[in-house]
């Protein structure tokens, strides 16, 4: 017996296909949590905490911060995973990388809204030098930072941290890659009126002695 996106084991149990860049043990997991199993939550806190709680840690956060994210991207997953047509086209690794940074970045973001303090979210942009010139990749912070969350996001996910389109729509709770790109095209558009309307062509690049 077939069904699709699906493998046969017996008349009682079907379990997810893997997909090319999942592993057996990350089918598995899909399984347990369609299953309504609970307790692979134990083991997915277990086995990721050190990741998660590093990478909080590393990017302004406290052990409760960590915590915390942790506990909301195992939820996140739990809910993601449950959903129809849900597909886990990644590692299950980098699927919860990626929720727990767009986890994270909305509580910096929402932070720095209370305090007025002046975060810097996502990867900083590495700078890149011509000859005699080197760009200001400060003006392109400052203008994603008049962006709403989730374009910021979805900007960074995409541009500096290399996910692709499905990731990056179910970490924004978009329905497809396809709408998720549509809404990268719409966010690069805004990002670039900002610009326009606050910067010049020769804002973006310093005087580099050689």
């Amino acid at each position: 017996m077939y069904y699709e996106g699906f493998t046969f084991i017996d008349e009682s149990v079907l379990i997810p296909r893997a997909m090319p860049n999942q592993t057996r043990k990350d089918t598995e997991i899909v399984a347990r949590i369609l299953e309504g199993d609970r307790e692979v939550l134990i083991d997915l806190y277990k086995q990721y905490e050190a990741m998660i709680s590093n990478h909080v840690l590393q990017n302004s956060g406290n052990e409760d911060d960590a915590k915390d994210v942790l506990q909301d991207t195992l939820v996140a997953l739990w809910q993601n995973v449950r959903k129809p047509h849900f597909e886990l086209t990644v590692q299950l690794s980098t699927y919860l990388f990626a929720i727990a940074k767009n986890t994270w970045l909305k509580q910096l973001d929402k932070r720095k809204r209370l305090k007025g303090e002046n975060y810097i979210t996502g990867k900083e942009i590495a700078e890149s030098a011509n000859v005699g010139q080197q760009m200001d990749y400060s003006i392109v912070r400052k203008a994603m930072e008049s962006l709403q969350d989730k374009c910021r996001n979805i900007l960074i996910m995409f541009y500096f941290d290399g996910f692709d389109m499905k990731t990056i729509a179910s970490a924004n709770g978009l329905a497809s890659a396809s709408v998720a790109k549509a809404k990268k095209h719409q966010c690069l558009k805004g990002l670039e009126e900002i610009i326009k309307q606050n910067y010049s062509a020769s804002d973006f690049y310093l005087n580099v002695e050689s």
